[in-house]
């Protein structure tokens, strides 16, 4: 069972730091690999079973599958609820959208002569629009999923679809929305990137249409 993200040399990424203590302090951190990647991993069966059950009623379809599948080859039949993911309450969705951003979200500003700040989420499948990224959606109801694109490094091999996000009215609301499960690195790109914008809006541009009327 492993988890990967980009980070600095010499500094673990803190969404890997706050997967390990998640689930209960066990698994190392590894890397960089190729420079940027790091890697939590734990091959302990035990650990293994015990972090399934603990994920496994807030995991989509993709991620329960991938896990039977490994545990049939390896032979084992963990004890699991294996219905399809339950519903949650508005919280406990917003926590697993915050967290699926954390890891997987680039937050950006765009150019031109009236800069908007962005957000985007990749992910790779050979079979069409990846569930996480459709539930990610209904989730936070804003943004576009496009794709399949070509892969963009070497090491890819499968197409890729992202949610898409632009307008800093809208990014401000899906901050909003996530700000209170978002770790720290998520929360410095999303204010450098609104704040950046905000410096190039005209004055009043946050006001509304019958406010700049009057």
């Amino acid at each position: 069972m492993a988890v990967s993200q980009g980070g600095d040399p010499g500094k673990p990424p803190i969404v890997l730091l706050g997967f390990r203590g998640a689930v209960g302090g066990v698994g190392n951190i590894t890397g960089p690999y190729r420079g940027y990647l790091f890697y939590w991993k734990t091959t302990q069966i035990g650990a293994i079973d015990n972090i399934g059950a603990l994920l496994w009623p807030f995991l989509r379809q993709e991620k329960r599958e991938q896990f039977l599948v490994a545990s049939r080859l390896a032979g084992r039949a963990p004890s699991l609820d294996l219905v399809a993911p339950r519903p949650h309450a508005d919280d406990t969705e917003h926590a697993w959208a915050a967290g699926f951003f954390d890891g997987e979200a680039s937050v950006g500003v765009g150019g031109g002569s009236y800069r908007q700040p962005s957000m985007e989420i990749p992910q790779s499948s050979a079979q069409g629009i990846p569930d996480s990224l459709l539930h990610f959606h209904k989730v936070v109801g804003v943004g576009s999923i496009t794709g399949p694109h070509p892969p963009r490094n070497p090491w890819a091999r499968l197409p890729s679809y992202r949610w898409e996000l632009g307008g800093h009215r809208k990014v401000e609301t899906v901050a909003g929305l996530l700000w209170p499960w978002l770790g720290s690195v998520k929360r410095s790109q999303i204010e450098w990137a609104i704040s950046l914008v905000h410096e190039g809006l005209i004055r009043g541009a946050h006001r509304s249409v019958a406010d700049r009327e009057a």
